[in-house]
C-alpha cells in the first residue's frame, strides 16, 4: 500500500484529469510526494497509446529522488515503474537534439559545455575584450584603482557583466550581432559591453563546435517551432508534462514544456513563487509561474499544508509574507516579492504533526560585532549538538566567504558540522597547495614563487621536518636573487652561497631550505609530464591519504581543461588552478546534491544552499541592513559608488528594458534591478525561516570588518519588524 496520505489541495491534484494546472506549494507541503503521486496515477489510470508522462525537473539527484518515489508508489500496486519519463531540462533539451541534429541545425558529434568550461570560455573572451579595449576598461576605474591592481578588478567585474548579458540574451532568443546593432549610442555601457565580450564568446563556440546550456535549450525549441509534425509526434509521446520547481523556470523552459504540451493542453506546473531565490543571477523569474497561475483556463491549486514548523514559525514566516506585501513602503516591491498565500498547519490526524509550540521558541539577536556573533553562534550550536545529539541543526549564512569565517569558529569550538559551501577548507587547502607548487614550476625564475612555493610546502611537513622559523625563512628565500643558483648550485657552492650575504644563518633555517630545493628540484625534472601526472606525483610527496582523492578531482578537472584547450601549457593551467582557489570554478564543490542532515551534526551552508532541507534548529547569521537592504538608497552588494550602481545588475535591467519587458514606474536600470534584488532577498529570508522545524535564531552585528577597521552596519529592518511582531505575539524571545 501506498504511504501517500493526501490533505487537502493535494486530493485536488490528484483528481487531475486534463488541460493547465498551475501548483503553488508551501515549504513542507509535501511538494516531491505529491508530485510522485499523481505522476504515478496517470500511470496507473493509463494513458492514450503508449504515451508517458513527462516528469521535468531541474537537478540530477532531484531526477534521482523523484524516480524513486514514484517507482515505490507504481511498486505499491504491484506495477513496474513504466509509462514515466523523468528528466532534467537540460536532459531533456540535449536528448531532442541530439537524436534530430539535423533539422536542428547541428553536426551529430556537437560538443556540450559544462558550466565550468563555459566559464572558462568565457573568461577568455573577456580577457580577448579587455586586451581590444585598454583605453575603455582603463577610464572606468577610479584614480586609485588605476593599474594592476584595477585591471584584476575589472577582469571579474567583465565576466559578471557578461554573464548577465548572456544568459538574459540567450533566454530572449537574441543573438550578440541584432543586440549590437539595437543598442543606442549613448544608452547603458555595460550593457554594451556584456554585449561585445556576448559576441566574442559565441565566436569561440562556433569554433569549438560546443554549445552551451542555454543554446542547448534554445535550439531544441526552435526544432520543436520549426517542425510541427515532430511536435505532434512527441505529444502522443508524453501526453502529459509534469513540471517540478516551476518558480525557478527561465524563458527558454516555459517556451518548451509549452511547445511539448501543446496549446491548451496537459501541463502541471508545481512550484513555490515565495521560494524563488534564483532571479537575480540567473534569468529565472517567479513572474513567469504566477502569470501563469492568474491565466484563463489555469486550474490554479494552493498547496497550502505544511507539518514542518512549529506553529509560532509559521506565524513569523506568514508575517512576513503579509507585512511586505501590505505595508513595504516601496510599492513595486510589495508585488514582486511574495504571493500572499499563508503556510497552515496540518489538522487532527495527519500523519505529519507540527512540532508542539511549547517545545518551540525563537530568538532574536543583536551582537556588538561580528567577531562576537561568530564566536557566540558557534558556541551556542556546539553546545546544542553536544545535549540534544537527537536533534539536527545548521548555521546558514548569506555568502560563502562568511561560512567560511564562521567554519573557523566551529573548529576551533571542536564542533562536528558539514560544510556545504561553495568547496570545503580541506579541499581548498589541497588546491591552495598545489596551487602554490605548480605558480613555481610554470616560473621557477621568479623570486616570490619561491617564497610561495616554500609556504604552501611547508604545511605539509611533518612537524619533525619543521625546524626552521618560518618567518626567517621566508626572509631568506625572498632575498634570494638567482633562484636557479639555490636549486642547481654550481660545483663547490653549497646552499649558503646563493643567498645573500647580510647575515649568518641558523642552522634550522637552512635545512629546510635544503629540504624544499631538494623537492623542487625533483618536481622540476617532472614538470614536463602531462599535468594530471605532474599534479599527482606532488600530490603523493606532500598530502597524506584523506587528501589524494581531493588531488585527483583536481587533476582530472586540469586534465580536462588541457584536453579543451590545447594551446594551454603550465603557465595557463597554474593560473586555472588558482582561479579554482579563488572559488572561480565549481571544481571544488562538495557534495551537497542528495545531502541528507545528520543528528548531532552541525551543517554550515549558505541561506541559498539550504533550500529543500530542514533542521530541528536553524541559526541566520547576518540578517544585517547591507545584505537585506530595504530602500533604494541602501548600499547594496556589488555596488560600486564611482559608476552609481551594480554594472552586472544594471546591464541585466537595460536588456529587459530594451526588449519591452516590465520596469515598474520608468525607473532607472539600477533602481529596477535593486528593487529585484529587495524582493529576492526577502523570499530567501522566507526560505531560511521555513528551514527551522522547532527552533530558530536570527542574529545580526553592528559592525562588520572592512579591511584592517571595523565598518558600522544598519539592522535589517525586516529584523526589527519581525522581532517587534513576534514579541508582540509570543512575548520575549527563546533561548534555544
Amino acid at each position: 500500500m501506498s504511504t501517500f496520505q493526501p490533505r487537502e489541495g493535494q486530493l485536488q491534484i490528484l483528481d487531475y484529469e486534463r488541460g493547465r494546472m498551475g501548483v503553488s506549494a508551501v515549504p513542507g507541503s509535501g511538494k516531491t510526494s505529491t508530485i510522485a503521486a499523481v505522476a504515478a496515477r496517470l500511470v496507473r489510470r493509463g494513458l492514450p497509446g503508449r504515451g508517458k508522462v513527462l516528469v521535468v525537473t531541474y537537478q540530477n539527484a532531484a531526477v534521482d529522488h523523484l524516480r524513486t518515489r514514484i517507482r515505490e508508489e507504481l511498486a505499491a500496486v504491484g506495477r513496474l515503474q513504466v509509462g514515466c519519463d523523468v528528466r532534467t531540462l537540460h536532459s531533456l533539451s540535449h536528448g531532442l537534439v541530439r537524436t534530430h541534429p539535423a533539422l536542428a541545425g547541428v553536426e551529430a558529434d556537437f560538443q556540450v559545455l559544462d558550466e565550468r568550461a563555459s566559464y572558462q570560455l568565457l573568461d577568455k573572451a573577456v580577457r580577448l575584450w579587455n586586451s581590444q579595449n585598454t583605453r575603455i576598461w582603463g577610464r572606468l576605474g577610479p584614480d586609485e584603482y588605476y593599474g594592476e591592481g584595477w585591471e584584476q578588478e575589472w577582469q571579474r567585474l567583465a565576466a559578471q557583466v557578461a554573464r548577465a548579458v548572456i544568459s538574459t540574451a540567450k533566454n530572449r532568443r537574441l543573438r550578440p550581432e541584432p543586440l549590437l546593432a539595437g543598442l543606442e549610442e549613448g544608452g547603458n555601457q555595460f550593457l554594451r559591453i556584456g554585449a561585445q565580450i556576448y559576441q566574442l564568446y559565441q565566436q569561440q563556440l562556433q569554433t569549438i563546435g560546443g554549445v552551451d546550456f542555454d543554446d542547448l535549450v534554445w535550439m531544441a525549441v526552435e526544432l520543436l517551432e520549426a517542425n510541427p509534425e515532430l511536435c505532434l509526434r512527441l505529444r502522443r509521446r508524453w501526453p502529459v508534462v509534469l513540471e517540478d520547481e516551476a518558480q525557478d523556470s527561465v524563458p527558454l523552459q516555459e517556451a518548451l514544456l509549452g511547445l511539448l504540451s501543446g496549446e491548451g493542453g496537459n501541463w502541471i506546473r508545481v512550484g513555490d513563487p515565495n521560494q524563488a531565490i534564483m532571479s537575480t543571477f540567473t534569468a529565472a523569474d517567479p513572474r513567469f509561474l504566477r502569470r501563469f497561475l492568474d491565466q484563463e483556463g489555469v486550474q490554479a491549486i494552493e498547496m497550502a499544508i505544511s507539518g514542518r514548523c512549529a506553529p509560532r514559525i509559521l506565524a513569523l514566516a506568514n508575517h512576513l509574507v503579509e507585512w511586505t506585501g501590505q505595508r513595504h513602503p516601496l510599492e513595486p516591491v510589495r508585488n514582486l516579492a511574495f504571493r500572499l498565500q499563508h503556510i497552515q498547519p496540518t489538522g487532527p490526524g495527519d500523519p505529519q504533526q507540527n512540532p508542539v509550540d511549547s517545545e518551540s521558541s525563537v530568538a532574536f539577536r543583536e551582537y556588538n560585532h561580528q567577531l562576537e556573533e561568530f564566536a557566540d553562534v558557534a558556541r551556542r550550536a556546539t553546545h546544542f549538538a553536544l545535549l540534544h545529539p537527537e536533534c539536527t541543526l545548521s548555521v546558514l549564512v548569506p555568502t560563502n566567504r562568511l561560512g567560511y569565517e564562521l567554519g573557523e569558529y566551529l573548529r576551533e569550538s571542536g564542533a562536528e558540522f558539514d560544510e556545504l559551501l561553495q568547496s570545503g577548507q580541506a579541499s581548498r587547502q589541497v588546491a591552495d597547495t598545489l596551487g602554490g607548487v605548480l605558480d613555481f614550476l610554470a616560473e621557477p625564475l621568479q623570486r616570490q614563487h619561491l617564497e610561495q612555493v616554500y609556504r604552501a610546502v611547508r604545511r605539509c611537513w611533518p612537524q619533525g621536518d619543521q625546524v626552521g622559523e618560518e618567518a626567517q625563512v621566508s626572509t631568506w628565500l625572498r632575498s634570494c636573487y638567482r633562484p636557479e643558483a639555490l636549486l642547481f648550485p654550481e660545483a663547490g657552492n653549497g646552499l649558503a652561497q646563493a643567498l645573500p650575504p647580510v647575515g649568518p644563518i641558523a642552522a634550522g633555517d637552512l635545512a629546510e631550505i635544503g629540504c624544499l630545493a631538494e623537492e623542487l628540484r625533483r618536481w622540476l625534472r617532472a614538470a614536463s609530464l602531462p599535468i594530471d601526472q605532474l599534479v599527482l606525483t606532488v600530490a603523493q610527496d606532500l598530502l597524506g591519504e584523506g587528501e589524494l582523492g581531493r588531488a585527483q578531482k583536481l587533476a582530472g578537472y586540469l586534465r580536462n581543461r588541457g584536453e579543451q584547450y590545447p594551446d594551454w601549457r603550465l603557465p595557463e593551467l597554474a593560473r586555472e588552478l588558482g582561479q579554482v582557489v579563488q572559488g572561480g570554478s565549481g571544481a571544488l564543490a562538495e557534495a551537497g546534491e542528495g545531502y541528507e542532515p545528520r543528528p548531532g551534526r552541525i551543517t554550515l551552508t549558505t541561506m541559498h544552499k539550504a533550500k529543500g532541507l530542514e533542521w530541528d534548529l536553524v541559526y541566520l547569521v547576518g540578517v544585517d541592513g547591507r545584505w537585506f537592504p530595504h530602500a533604494l538608497d541602501d548600499y547594496f552588494l556589488g555596488e560600486r559608488a564611482f559608476w552609481g550602481g551594480d554594472p552586472a545588475a544594471e546591464a541585466r535591467s537595460a536588456l529587459r528594458a530594451l526588449v519591452g519587458e516590465e520596469n515598474p514606474g520608468g525607473m532607472s536600470a539600477t533602481d529596477h534591478a535593486h528593487l529585484e534584488i529587495i524582493a529576492e532577498r526577502l523570499r530567501l529570508l522566507y526560505v531560511g525561516i521555513t528551514r527551522a522545524r522547532r527552533y530558530l535564531a536570527l542574529s545580526w552585528s553592528r559592525e562588520v570588518p572592512a579591511g584592517a577597521r571595523m565598518r558600522p552596519v544598519a539592522s535589517a529592518p525586516i529584523f526589527q519588524v519581525l522581532k517587534k511582531y513576534y514579541q508582540s505575539q509570543y512575548g520575549p524571545t527563546g533561548q534555544e
